[in-house]
């Protein structure tokens, strides 16, 4: 959504270049002028070229023909009747291509849209049809109109390829899920009984056939591979790969130096160790399966599609070795000061085997998902494999929570166990025996699928754990202001504030993402595809495509709307301070009309902010149809005066009868006006303190403003000298007093004048001009007491209405 604007850019520019080059378009004299002599005008008319790129070179009749083959093909598959017994890839196959048909139709749809309003646009340029005009326009007329049609026939059938897709999508999944419902919950003859052993031996010919051409295949390609020249290009990848595995075993050490190097003291150093030995793990390991899988199969005409297929299913599984191996080395490790859990030397060093025989369950599970799904092998062997390597795998579950508590009993034999052992044994021993029990009772396919789930997700919680500690231990000991890549960037401008808040935010964000990654991971089923992981997690990123007057609340619209408040008020901020530092100086704007322009644009800015966020989540004027009507009657009961302040408070900003600095007596108060918000106006009072009055009574009761009566800052000062005085002494002393005070302006320039004349007195007032940004009220009072101590000096006698009396000397 966000992004359409800049697809319809690049084609409206490309069609104003064409416009200026192409003057047969828009210059019908020049058209005159071009003309072909009679005799060619004879000659068949031809098309004029296109303005723009074909839209049929991107889709084209033969792409949307193909997506409905496609999507009609899929439908058809989907109607076959899978029972229970049967595998799903056949679904999950018609899933993906599902999935691929609407990709591509949202893509097209993209791409194409911008056009239609581009054509729209020109046909808007050219007007109504005219029976003066040359027969170029009317050509290009028909030409655009042809082409706009078009164009709306391919979008109305992408719509409708792709709300097909989407429906065939959702109809798969439910059929997916039933599926694996009803197959893990489907019984088979108990392995205890006799039913389930005489069935095996009955169908044992076939399947013994099939394992022993699996094994026959297997060894062709063995032999094909270590013989001739070939053998050498094995050989080279078994030592290339012994070379990935070493270092694998032998990257701690320069690790650990270099972690020591660079990082702080603190948990951080074993948890970089831990990931960066663990991402090694999973590369070397991987890479040298592929590095010797690719070796045999390289022009070796005995590999078949049934050992690529088992080769695939292991290489999913081989990584996950490699992490494992490394979880085991770096948790368990020899030195307890790079063990990423404190645990005891004796909890360790019992636990060290435990991740050796877990990583060869993963290789089992990875042949017997080839076993599975492209065997071939009958369900009574399926499901003895399958039964086995829960049985076996099972007990595994009991080892970590008793070694807890045969180490807590040595550490303190009159404990009973470990803190966290009581609720692990327990959770641990329920599932073993649910898996154990599941499988002699002939529900097999519910205690493996238990088993390789709980397996996939102790790998995947135990990566996400190390990721998410370092993501928090870098903020906040790497990070922070007074770490030292906080530090850093601090000296190069960044806040300290932004700096420390950027530490908690950004780890707390990466955590909430792996939380996403986790419940995809659990979501997604137990087979631990990595397709299916990152499908849905794109799901949950985009969510469902919204309809009409829908709401689209997916994870990315989420992130967008918590987004653009912060970006927006940083925005906001940066353009504010370029108005008041680089703008407001060069204009004559006093300091009432720049708050007021600061205030208008930050609120409308805001509303933008806010309007963009709504567009984000799907909400327009037809489904807020509801909320005004609401907000109507709240208006019309309780919200009255909240209105009426917003509204007093634009009219206050717009004509400004009271600006900032203005001194005004309202409501029984006298001060200064502090701030004008949309709601309240801050006065600030003599005394230090802060009133705050709502703005509706500036509109609807009598507001004296002393500050319209004279400029900003001037204050006077009256005082009463007897007739019997020198008025003209007195005048000069009060000028130069004034001018000699600290806290006022040399211009203008201080002045003194005789205002009235009352009982046998001259009331002598003083003008002058208080610093900017001083306080004028204390200035004054500054001002009166030099003003008395000079008229003592001098002799003068003097009297302060009703505040000061000087007596003369």
């Amino acid at each position: 959504m966000t992004r359409l604007p800049f697809r319809v850019l690049f084609p409206v520019l490309y069609l104003v270049l064409a416009g200026f080059l192409h003057p047969t378009f828009f210059s019908p004299a020049a058209q005159a002028a071009d003309a072909p002599p009679p005799a060619a005008q004879a000659a068949p008319a031809q098309t004029p070229a296109p303005l723009i790129a074909d839209i049929t070179l991107f889709a084209s009749d033969a792409t949307l023909n193909a997506m409905g083959d496609e999507i009609r093909a899929i439908y058809q598959g989907s109607r076959k009747d899978y029972s229970t017994s049967q595998n799903t890839n056949a679904l999950t196959m018609l899933l993906r291509r599902a999935n691929a048909v609407a990709t591509k139709a949202d893509t097209l749809l993209t791409q194409i849209k911008p056009y239609e309003s581009v054509y729209q646009n020109f046909v808007d340029i050219l007007g109504k049809p005219d029976p003066a005009e040359p027969d170029s326009i009317t050509q290009q007329r028909k030409m655009l109109t042809a082409r706009q049609q078009d164009i709306s026939g391919r979008i109305t059938r992408l719509r409708l390829y792709q709300l097909e897709a989407q429906q065939l999508v959702q109809e798969l999944r439910q059929h997916g899920t039933a599926i694996q419902q009803a197959t893990m919950t489907q019984r088979f003859p108990t392995p205890l009984g006799i039913n389930f052993w005489s069935q095996l031996s009955s169908t044992s010919g076939q399947d013994k056939n099939r394992a022993a051409a699996l094994a026959s295949e297997t060894g062709a390609v063995l032999k094909e591979a270590f013989t001739g020249q070939h053998a050498l290009l094995t050989l080279g990848a078994l030592a290339l790969s012994g070379l990935l595995l070493a270092l694998h075993f032998f990257c701690h050490t320069p690790v650990r130096l270099l972690v020591a190097r660079f990082l702080p003291t603190g948990r951080i150093r074993p948890i970089t160790a831990a990931v960066i030995c663990s991402l090694i793990g999973v590369v070397a390991w991987g890479g040298a399966f592929q590095i010797i899988w690719n070796a045999i199969s390289f022009n070796n005409d005995a590999v078949a599609d049934d050992l690529s297929a088992l080769a695939d299913m292991v290489a999913a599984q081989v990584p996950l070795c490699g992490f494992v191996l490394e979880l085991g080395m770096s948790i368990l490790s020899r030195k307890p000061e790079w063990r990423v859990f404190s645990m005891p030397d004796t909890l360790a060093r019992n636990l060290r085997l435990f991740p050796f025989w877990f990583a060869s369950a993963l290789i089992v599970r990875g042949v017997l998902r080839y076993v599975d799904t492209r065997s071939g092998f009958g369900l009574l062997p399926i499901q003895l494999l399958d039964g086995l390597y829960t049985l076996a795998v099972s007990p595994l579950l009991f080892a970590i929570p008793r070694q807890l508590r045969l180490s807590a009993q040595e550490d303190d034999p009159s404990a009973n166990s470990a803190n966290i052992a009581p609720l692990l044994r327990t959770l641990v021993t329920t599932i073993a025996l649910v898996c154990w029990g599941a499988v002699l009772t002939g529900y097999i396919p519910l205690g493996y699928t238990i088993i390789s789930w709980v397996s996939v997700m102790a790998i995947t919680m135990t990566g996400l754990l190390l990721v998410s500690l370092l993501a928090t231990a870098l903020g906040s000991s790497v990070f922070p202001s007074s770490a030292p890549v906080g530090a850093h960037l601090v000296r190069l401008g960044l806040p300290a504030r932004l700096v420390d808040q950027a530490s908690v935010v950004v780890p707390g964000l990466i955590n909430v993402f792996l939380l996403i990654i986790a419940f995809s991971v659990a979501t997604a089923g137990a087979d631990f595809d990595p397709t299916q992981v990152s499908r849905r997690i794109l799901s949950i990123f985009k969510g469902q495509a919204p309809t009409d007057g829908s709401f689209n609340l997916s994870m990315d619209a989420v992130l967008l709307c918590a987004g653009l408040p912060i970006l927006g008020h940083y925005a906001i901020r940066i353009v504010k301070n370029w108005f008041r530092l680089r703008f407001f100086p060069t204009t004559r704007l006093d300091i009432g009309a720049q708050a007021s322009i600061l205030n208008i644009l930050s609120y409308s800015a805001w509303i933008i902010i806010g309007l963009c966020m709504a567009s984000a989540l799907g909400v327009t004027v037809k489904s807020m149809t509801w909320v005004v009507s609401a907000l109507s009657v709240g208006i019309g009961f309780g919200l009255q005066s909240i209105v009426q302040n917003f509204v007093s408070g634009i009219i206050l900003m717009a004509e400004r009868p009271v600006s900032i600095g203005d001194v005004v007596d309202i409501a029984g108060a006298h001060g200064e006006v502090a701030r004008i918000s949309v709601r309240s106006t801050n006065i600030k009072l003599a005394d230090g303190s802060t009133m705050i009055v709502p703005n509706s009574q500036f509109i609807t009761s009598a507001v004296r403003n002393a500050t319209r009566a004279e400029k900003p800052g001037v204050f006077t000062i009256p005082l009463q000298v007897p007739f019997t005085s020198d008025l003209h002494k007195a005048m000069n002393v009060m000028t130069s007093t004034l001018a000699e005070c600290e806290n006022v302006e040399a211009q203008p320039v201080p002045t003194a004048s005789i205002t009235s004349v009352t009982d046998g007195s001259a009331i002598l007032t003083g003008t002058a001009r208080a610093r900017v940004g001083m306080d004028t009220a204390a200035v004054r009072s500054q001002a009166l007491f030099a003003l008395w101590q000079a008229f003592q000096d001098h002799q003068i006698p003097v009297t302060v209405s009703a505040t000061v009396v000087a007596s003369p000397s």
